[in-house]
């Protein structure tokens, strides 16, 4: 028998001349509900701070100041504030009640046709645009802040609050949402309104596709992302996208903010062209071509079993191995456990952390993310190593002048990357395993993992799990007495399901350098490409 949901304690109460009727909604912030304003008997919406804010002596005051320049935003498609206030100790907004509830829920009821998408579109960049005449910047525009009314009409709702509740506050703290949070946000740079159309460029990827582009384990490996990476093209999640509504997006997510549109009056006006099939009319972005046909080289498709990586040879003295040997743990190591760890750095944005579950035998591995051919920007102080097979950026000091290291054998492809000092290497193994399918992806990792890590005594598993795109991590604690080439430290070890490769991506750390890496080898992670073979 499930748990009933417990009463909310001001539901049937009155805060100020609004009666609670219902909760409609509760976030990490603010919780709002269904009212009635009893002067006019009339039914609103009341977005309820905690009381703790108000132990803040100085909060009221901003309070009072950012929501009075908000309440005086009007336009046809920025739902209003009709009201707010304090009562006993609760900090209040009362607004407009719309019941088509929101965006978000919108996006959840599935895709929806691309005609349907222009009229909310325009409507939001129209608040925008007004807003940003004002000077004001939404700071954290994403579809649970674009409401609906009956009729499917758009309203921008939350204008400023994100400031309210956010930097005044706290200071140096990161606010927004990070799922769409434009490069310079993340970064904690100045922003100005075109970081808004980049969060709007991002609500229409997630419109068109019924998903957010970046997906991570962990809010910091979002905002990494946002930073690094190119959004994903539409086309790999939809068939029916024309070239034009992509340039659309490509331009509006542009990394380089002075690359996007003007305004978002601008970025929809060109959606709009695009759905009908008009020329672009602003310079589009050159889209990445596939590479030219070409030979490329394959990994050796294994018959035997693999043998472990060997240790360096005479023919190439700097070779390593890529598995470190280890002792008996006796305590859980205290180095971050990088993109699958429990928690990274999550004070950064003032948000709650998604850790990773556990990863249960049951569960069936999701199917492989679409093969990307495109090539990463590199990181900062990182180059791009562009091989046949696939491409990855890695830290310039630890590139040798032949590019990468290579340990591979008959069996499969293995390049390694390190430090000069056996701190740190980075290992990257393709094995041709014919995957077709999660199962088969599911029997490879667990065949690789009894090979190279189960089958060695001295490795000693310590965390594993699994990432919502498949992506299975396993981590090993490392004892230098045991192997003295390699300090105390671990290796986080991912399998990725690259059809028809097995791909696995193994990292150490010396225990002294590891607070210093999760960054970069999570910059690493997500910058690994596998070209495909077609």
């Amino acid at each position: 028998m499930s748990a009933e949901k417990p009463k909310d304690g001001l539901i049937g109460k009155t805060i100020g001349q609004y009666e609670i009727l219902e909760e409609v909604g509760r976030g990490g912030m603010a919780t709002v509900y269904r009212g009635r304003q009893k002067s006019m008997n009339r039914i609103v919406a009341l977005k309820v701070l905690p009381r703790h804010f108000l132990h803040d002596p100085g909060f009221y005051e901003r309070f009072e100041r950012e929501v009075d320049v908000i309440s005086h935003l009007e336009h046809p498609h920025i739902l209003p504030i009709y009201d707010y206030g304090q009562d006993e100790g609760l900090p209040y907004i009362v607004m407009r009640f719309l019941a088509g509830g929101s965006m978000e829920q919108l996006i959840r009821r599935g895709t929806r046709p691309l005609d349907e998408l222009e009229k909310p579109v325009r409507q939001v960049a129209q608040a925008l645009d007004h807003a940003h005449q004002q000077g004001i910047i939404h700071r954290d525009l994403k579809p649970g802040n674009i409401m609906l009314d009956e009729s499917g009409n758009a309203y921008l709702s939350d204008f400023g609050i994100a400031r309210v509740l956010g930097s005044e506050m706290t200071g140096s703290m990161i606010i927004g949402t990070p799922a769409y949070m434009s490069p310079e946000q993340a970064n904690g740079l100045p922003i100005d309104s075109r970081s808004d159309i980049y969060a709007l460029g991002v609500v229409l990827f997630e419109l068109i596709t019924g998903r957010e582009p970046y997906q991570a384990e962990t809010p910091m490996a979002v905002l990494l992302k946002h930073i690094n990476e190119p959004i994903p093209p539409i086309t790999q999640y939809r068939d029916d996208i024309p070239d034009g509504v992509e340039d659309v997006i490509i331009k509006a997510t542009a990394k380089d903010p002075t690359n996007r549109f003007a305004s978002a009056g601008e970025m929809a006006k060109a959606f709009s062209g695009a759905l009908r099939g008009e020329p672009s009319i602003y310079d589009s972005p050159t889209r990445t071509a596939p590479p030219a046909a070409a030979t490329k080289k394959a990994p050796p498709t294994p018959s035997q079993p693999i043998p472990i990586v060997t240790a360096p040879t005479a023919t190439d003295p700097t070779m390593q191995p890529l598995s470190a040997v280890s002792a008996t743990v006796k305590s859980r190591s205290p180095i971050g456990l990088i993109v699958g760890g429990l928690v990274l750095l999550a004070v950064i944005i003032g948000g709650v952390v998604v850790a990773s579950g556990a990863l249960d035998q049951n569960d069936t591995p999701i199917a492989p993310t679409p093969v990307v051919n495109a090539l990463p920007t590199p990181f900062f102080r990182a180059e791009t190593v562009d091989d046949d097979l696939y491409s990855i950026s890695i830290p310039q000091a630890w590139i040798p002048p032949q590019g990468y290291i290579d340990n591979s054998d008959t069996n499969r492809l293995v390049h390694i990357w390190q430090d000069d000092n056996l701190t740190t290497y980075i290992a990257l193994v393709m094995v041709d395993s014919g995957l077709s399918t999660p199962e088969q992806f599911a029997a490879a990792v667990d065949a690789y993992t009894l090979r190279y890590y189960e089958a060695n005594p001295t490795l000693t598993l310590i965390d594993e799990a699994a990432a919502p795109d498949g992506t299975i991590r396993r981590s090993y604690r490392l004892q230098g007495e045991t192997d003295p080439q390699f300090p105390v430290g671990q290796s986080d070890v991912y399998f990725l399901n690259r059809a028809p490769y097995l791909v696995v991506l193994e990292t150490y750390a010396a225990d002294s350098q590891a607070n210093t890496l999760i960054t970069t080898f999570q910059n690493i992670l997500d910058s690994l490409r596998v070209k495909s073979q077609s």
